[in-house]
């Protein structure tokens, strides 16, 4: 006989997937489904008069016993499919998940052990938000706060979403999908989770794929505000709630507000965007935006310029000043243009007078308590030397001495080191060496560097990249006050062919986990850098971008050579194994993209291999932690679906 807990997990769970022009997803989405480890499921497939191949990707799967395939007899929607699959469900517990999403293996069975185990009617989780075309996935957390309980889920982007939880059929049956209308979760699943007896968190994924034509990433359209429907409907249905206040207050400004504050802005036609603040004048004005608690702590937590851009556009609305609400946003566009256009002005046109005035303001200062060797590594990049060299000479540092490694260069890369040594040579302290055969690995150029280097600090920069005048000053800065860190580094931003601005901070792309480490400066052990940061991903995102202590690296290099892509990622673990880590915040530094870097170019499954190497060998060396070591399990399996590695490739 079984107990209450076992009867809970082989509790049948119906899963709902509308399906509508997704053949290029789908069955990535279905094949997901099948390989649940919870066995007790059905999938039911509602098919909307799809005008893509939708149609012929589900007759592959029509004699499936484990899936129900229901076809609308004209296109009705999301809504219409949602409750018609509810009808045909016969599991106890209801799950969703569009049809151009995904799931892991585990997913539902974590969902339903969560319910089990916390005697919850509906578990939750986080998502993960994969960016079509990107290489690159974002972690959005189902609750913002530490404390999981209802209000903070609410309180949340991903509240009104059905896809990341799994429901008592009794709890998301009560009411109906609104037919017709787009955000139409809502209205649904706020009070269900309102309703419950108790809610509970699962630690998994929901794999929410971010497309370039989706609704949510088109212009903005007047089904849009199908919302203030929605919210309407959901106020009246848990107005009789302990937590009512609090919960329509969160409701009104994650949902409502927002849509004034960062959709509606984004509309860049005058005309139509004043046409869109008129409408969301006569619908937002019952609620009183400018009282919202959640609306004034979101002000509160704003920087001064922002705070008045945000207040003003508010009070504007308000007061129907709507055409000076729209001047106002086009105001505020024209200033976010112009800095724009002065951050994408970051490299003068340079001549070799230009590199020779700021080595002879080099040789004026002083000498510092903590010297820089600065390595230039080149392998064909003579036309960016001139900016290179100068971006270095320009420091408001002093440098003890500028070593040029040319690694055999088939351009004019040589006559132009030659030309900067002979316009720097009576100012500075300068050394040239040139390959007469290439070494065919940039981690043999570092090891050269190192060995010729003199200064305390070793600064390896790119012959390629850039940075600003203030970049040695700002990452020498705590080394003075802490001899034990061993590097120190700037953020990272990308910068074109050409020079231009292309993204102005890369924190975005090594802080996979969302921990906001990087929000700020700091100077951390490095052993806990690589358990708590540094471990699923190099975090270190350019060699420009930081200083290293000079010692003997030869045998860390020795194994960096082996690498093709993560040698730099090697070699950084192991030299934070001998010290601290300084990190600063703002961008100092520029990576250059072009055609010939290393990542525009890198075989992906080697790539790959490569990962799992570093992580067999974080595993050896290192105290991980269970959820850490799941971190890098589910990292290694999205970038073989994005990469598009078979499994039998890798």
């Amino acid at each position: 006989m079984l107990c209450k807990g076992e009867k809970n997990m082989n509790e049948k769970i119906s899963v709902i997937v509308a399906v509508y022009n997704t053949e290029k997803y789908l069955k990535k989405c279905i094949e997901s489904l099948l390989s649940q480890s919870y066995k007790n499921m059905e999938i039911i497939i509602v098919e909307d008069c799809s005008k893509d191949n939708s149609r012929q990707v589900l007759e592959s799967y029509k004699n499936n016993p484990k899936i129900k395939i229901f076809y609308n007899q004209k296109n009705s929607g999301l809504s219409y499919s949602r409750n018609r699959g509810l009808k045909e469900a016969t599991g106890s517990y209801i799950g969703y998940i569009d049809s151009d999403d995904y799931i892991d293996n585990d997913f539902y069975e974590k969902l339903m052990a969560s319910i089990k185990e916390n005697k919850s009617d509906i578990a939750v989780c986080d998502m993960k938000i994969v960016y079509e075309n990107n290489n690159t996935e974002t972690i959005s957390k189902c609750c913002n706060e530490d404390e999981f309980n209802v209000y903070n889920v609410v309180n949340n982007g991903l509240a009104a979403s059905a896809c990341n939880k799994l429901f008592k059929k009794s709890i998301i049956s009560k009411y109906p999908f609104a037919e017709g209308k787009v955000n139409e979760d809502i209205a649904v699943v706020i009070p269900a989770l309102v309703e419950a007896k108790k809610i509970s968190y699962a630690n998994t994924y929901y794999y929410y794929v971010q497309r370039n034509n989706s609704i949510q990433n088109s212009g903005f359209s007047d089904k849009r505000f199908d919302i203030f429907y929605g919210i309407e409907t959901t106020l009246e249905r848990i107005k009789h709630h302990a937590l009512y206040e609090k919960l329509a207050d969160t409701l009104i400004y994650n949902q409502l507000i927002v849509l004034l504050l960062y959709v509606i802005p984004k509309e860049t036609n005058f005309w139509h965007r004043y046409k869109i603040l008129k409408k969301y004048n006569n619908l937002i004005k019952k609620y009183n935006s400018k009282k919202n608690k959640e609306y004034l702590k979101f002000l509160n937590g704003q920087s001064k310029i922002n705070r008045i851009y945000y207040a003003t556009l508010v009070n504007l609305n308000d007061k129907k000043l709507i055409l000076l609400d729209n001047l106002w946003i086009s105001f505020y566009h024209l200033l976010r243009d112009l800095k724009k256009i002065k951050q994408h002005q970051i490299i003068p046109n340079l001549t070799i007078e230009d590199i020779k005035k700021s080595a002879l303001k080099q040789s004026t200062y002083k000498e510092p308590e903590i010297t820089v060797s600065v390595i230039i590594p080149n392998y064909n990049y003579s036309r960016y030397l001139y900016q290179r060299v100068y971006s270095i000479l320009a420091q408001n540092y002093k440098i003890k001495e500028l070593i040029i490694l040319d690694d055999c260069s088939t351009d004019d890369s040589v006559n132009v080191i030659k030309e900067i040594e002979k316009a720097v040579k009576d100012y500075i302290n300068i050394k040239v060496v040139i390959n007469k055969k290439n070494s065919g690995n940039a981690f043999s150029q570092w090891q050269k560097g190192f060995s010729l280097a003199n200064g305390d600090y070793v600064w390896i920069c790119e012959a390629d990249d850039y940075c600003q005048k203030d970049f040695l000053k700002k990452v020498i800065n705590p080394v003075i006050k802490n001899n034990d860190i061993v590097i120190s580094y700037a953020n990272t931003g990308f910068i074109s062919a050409e020079g231009q601005m292309l993204k102005n901070s890369l924190i975005d792309q090594i802080d996979l986990l969302k921990t906001k480490h990087w929000n700020k400066n700091y100077v951390n052990d490095g052993k806990s850098e690589i358990t708590n940061y540094s471990y699923l991903n190099c975090t270190i995102p350019n060699v420009s971008g930081i200083i290293i202590k000079n010692k003997n690296y030869d045998e860390i290099l020795k194994i960096s050579k082996t690498f093709k892509q993560c040698g730099d990622w090697y070699f950084y673990l192991n030299v934070l194994e001998q010290g601290k880590i300084a990190f600063y915040k703002k961008t100092l530094n520029y990576y250059r993209l072009h055609g010939n870097n290393i990542s525009s170019t890198m075989n992906k499954k080697n790539h790959l291999l490569e990962i799992k190497k570093i992580y067999s060998y974080l595993g050896q060396n290192n105290d991980l932690s269970k959820e850490q070591k799941e971190n890098m399990n589910q990292r290694l399996k999205f970038l073989i679906e994005v990469w598009g590695i078979k499994e039998n490739e890798n």
